[in-house]
């Protein structure tokens, strides 16, 4: 009874409010959540080979202490991933963040991925952009991965110092450039092994500034890192 009565409130919810999936716009079903069965069989997720040796960890190797990489899924800009990562950063979808956190934090699971890390970091934004967004896509991630991981996310522990250009069109060289002295460490940080959690790896140049920032005053922390996507 308590499971019809839980349906029939459910279809007069969609009825008021129509619930449709993120990237192709076609109506939900009672337990599909954000994307449809179908559009998810058809995400490019990335291979669950080796955390400790990708390409993605590769692109960190040398510039920081790395101790693994993953990326959920690949970015390109003519695939279903362009539209889930738009509609997180640019749509005001601060759900649609934890519930990708989570499907990340639930697909790892049993993986061994998490079985080392002290904590969680998500990226900071500028407070300027932070403001006009209205919330932070990489904490939102990281709600997500906490709610399955039981890992303390730390925000306020590294400060972005300027709202600098995007790193959209810019050359590898000029990226690097565009985030010197990007980010700074305001108060010690009590783990040792920090899980960075951002939306998209390109090049790793935002990355590695944050992490190096952290590296200045606490030298002996280790990191690994997971985003939503890959470009």
């Amino acid at each position: 009874m308590k499971s019809n009565i839980k349906d029939w409130w459910h279809d007069f919810l969609d009825l008021l409010f129509p619930r449709c999936c993120v990237i192709c716009g076609r109506h939900l079903g009672h337990y599909e959540q954000e994307i449809c069965s179908s559009c998810l069989v058809c995400m490019p997720y990335m291979q669950k080979t080796d955390f400790y040796d990708n390409p993605s960890v590769r692109l960190l190797w040398g510039k920081i202490p790395i101790e693994k990489a993953f990326c959920y899924i690949h970015y390109r800009s003519d695939s279903d991933s362009h539209q889930l990562l738009t509609q997180l950063k640019y749509n005001h979808r601060p759900d649609l963040g934890v519930w990708c956190g989570r499907m990340m934090a639930r697909d790892l699971a049993g993986s061994g991925f998490f079985d080392d890390i002290d904590c969680i970091l998500p990226l900071p934004l500028h407070w300027k952009r932070h403001i006009a967004r209205g919330y932070n896509q990489s904490i939102e991630l990281a709600k997500g991965v906490a709610e399955k991981t039981e890992l303390p996310i730390l925000t306020g522990y590294v400060r972005r110092v300027r709202n600098n250009e995007t790193q959209t069109h810019k050359t590898m060289e000029e990226r690097i450039k565009n985030v010197e002295g990007l980010f700074r460490l305001r108060r010690t940080i009590p783990y040792h092994h920090i899980l960075l959690l951002d939306d998209v790896l390109t090049t790793s140049a935002t990355l590695t500034a944050c992490a190096q920032a952290i590296l200045k005053e606490q030298p002996d922390v280790r990191f690994s890192v997971l985003t939503l996507a890959k470009a």
